[in-house]
């Protein structure tokens, strides 16, 4: 199935993509009558009909910038009318784009992060190893920089710098090494031609774990993800009301931990300053923006038999507090 604006992301399954720990972000977000709530990664819009289901009176703002999946989520959720409104645009932009639209202050806001079954799926992205495809990975086809240009135009310091920064890769310096001795015999277009020379000389065993660390690193950078969670989440606690909740599922480390960070750092009382940090008294209480509501939540061993692609999965959840 082809997009309204010609591409080729197409659709291979009705399910689109399976929401891991629905159940339990859905509790968690405590959804009211009447509430406004903000999906942040829309997808297939899996959270967001659980929402607007479970209250008659919701609305839900639902962000991503995939043409697929706006389409496909738009088709599934008409039913709920003007009560869901798609937003195509980065959730880096969060406060803005909801100012624009009328919206001050939010009831929730639930974010699924990483990529959905179908973008590791579709040929004409390029995310997955496993698929012969061009060298892509923009989940906004709108973005200037893909995957292929930075292939092509990173020297070796630059490569490895991102394989190792958002990959965490061991190795990145004799992989990135190796990119650049093979561009110069001729260029690098496919996710096949990539895969092969990273992994040229790799065991046998160790192949899936370097091809997985390699590819998240350069979706990454390709599609400014972490910057772009950071900073959506600063701002959600901006237009969050008092008792308003916030779920995160996460897929990899370096996810999980910006979340846990700002989680930590918000629901701590901070030492004014000046003090010794020990003085009961020095404390400022009021500057405690968020109650963690649960420890880390991950998927069941029936989800993860159900959904593979549930088994990292983690789970984050707090409540904004707001001081008079």
């Amino acid at each position: 199935m082809k997009t309204d604006d010609g591409s080729s992301r197409e659709m291979r399954s009705s399910s689109y993509h399976t929401p891991v720990l629905l159940p339990e972000a859905l509790e968690l977000l405590a959804v009211g009558d009447g509430g406004v709530y903000v999906d942040a990664t829309l997808g297939g819009g899996g959270y967001t009909e659980a929402i607007l289901e479970a209250s008659e009176g919701a609305q839900v703002y639902g962000f991503d910038t995939d043409p697929a999946a706006l389409a496909f989520a738009g088709k599934r959720l008409d039913r709920f009318g003007d009560r869901f409104v798609a937003v195509e645009e980065n959730f880096g932009r969060l406060a803005e784009l909801l100012s624009e639209r009328g919206v001050q202050r939010i009831d929730g806001i639930v974010y699924d992060l990483g990529v959905s079954s179908h973008q590791l799926d579709t040929t004409s992205i390029g995310l997955s190893y496993r698929i012969d495809a061009p060298l892509d990975m923009r989940l906004d086809p709108r973005l200037p920089i893909s995957a292929l240009n930075i292939i092509a135009s990173y020297d070796a310091p630059q490569l490895k710098q991102i394989f190792k920064m958002y990959g965490e890769e061991p190795y990145a310096g004799p992989i990135s090494r190796k990119i650049v001795d093979a561009r110069e015999k001729a260029p690098i277009e496919t996710t096949t031609q990539l895969a092969e020379i990273i992994t040229h000389g790799t065991r046998e065993d160790k192949r899936n774990e370097t091809l997985s660390r390699v590819f998240q690193a350069l979706r990454i950078e390709v599609n400014h993800e972490l910057d772009s969670l950071h900073s959506s989440l600063e701002q959600s606690l901006e237009v969050m009301k008092n008792g308003a909740r916030i779920v995160v599922v996460s897929y990899h480390s370096l996810e999980d931990r910006i979340v846990k960070e700002l989680f930590k750092r918000e629901s701590s009382p901070a030492f004014e300053p000046g003090s010794l940090g020990s003085l009961k008294e020095s404390i400022d209480a009021s500057r405690v923006r968020l109650r963690i509501l649960t420890k880390l939540v991950t998927p069941t061993s029936e989800e993860v038999a159900r959904n593979p692609r549930a088994r990292s999965a983690k789970l984050r959840a707090a409540e904004r507090v707001l001081h008079s």
